[in-house]
């Protein structure tokens, strides 16, 4: 609805930047997904004649801490879609590619700060906003028809889940109970994350790949 303050009518906008982040009324990524690849290119085209001339290691290295974080600025809070991850991922092989060199896998570049912020969250006190507003629902008890809109707090369960499978792949569930037995446990994220050794040791699991 309409919100007038002081006589003045708040324009209504569908999509608006905020400390360098663009928000959209739907909560869809598509159009700060399309700023982080324009900023990738841009800080890659910054650096693109030293980069060619250079050897592979210091190549990989001038890519890892410009173009990336450009590319993943804001992305701790991001509830990114499959096509939203694809779309980084071509424009960061283009880089990759042009540079001769193999490309990082975006989706572990974004899970990864995105656990280390939802650490950083879980052990907040709760008079803190950035706590108050990981567990707020803004929708209430109702849930609409068909499928809910994916919430910031499903990418940290889901990585949980991850992490378990690839641990019991490696046949690592028995063993180290403080490590992994709270998430054997299922309990939840933002309990999981008080644990710092548990919570780096997940972290440390997508960053190795494993």
């Amino acid at each position: 609805s309409d919100i007038d303050i002081l006589n003045t009518r708040i324009e209504i906008s569908q999509k608006v930047k905020y400390l360098g982040r663009t928000f959209a009324d739907d909560g869809s990524l598509t159009e700060e997904v399309a700023r982080r690849i324009r900023a990738g290119w841009a800080a890659f085209n910054a650096i693109r004649r030293e980069l060619l001339q250079s050897p592979q290691k210091t190549r990989i290295r001038l890519l890892t801490t410009t173009v990336i974080p450009a590319m993943t600025y804001g992305c701790e809070t991001w509830t990114s879609k499959e096509a939203d991850t694809k779309r980084l991922q071509r424009a960061v092989s283009n880089m990759f590619e042009i540079a001769g060199c193999d490309p990082p896998d975006m989706e572990k570049q974004v899970l990864r700060r995105k656990l280390k912020w939802a650490g950083h969250v879980s052990r907040m006190k709760y008079d803190r906003w950035a706590k108050i507003v990981s567990e707020w629902d803004p929708r209430g008890s109702a849930r609409p028809r068909g499928r809910p809109p994916k919430r910031w707090a499903d990418d940290i369960k889901d990585s949980i889940k991850i992490f378990i499978h690839n641990e019991a792949l490696r046949g690592n569930l028995g063993h180290g109970r403080r490590r992994i037995g709270i998430l054997e446990a299922r309990r939840a994220w933002s309990t999981v994350g008080r644990d710092r050794v548990t919570w780096r040791s997940l972290v440390r699991s997508i960053q190795d790949g494993n």
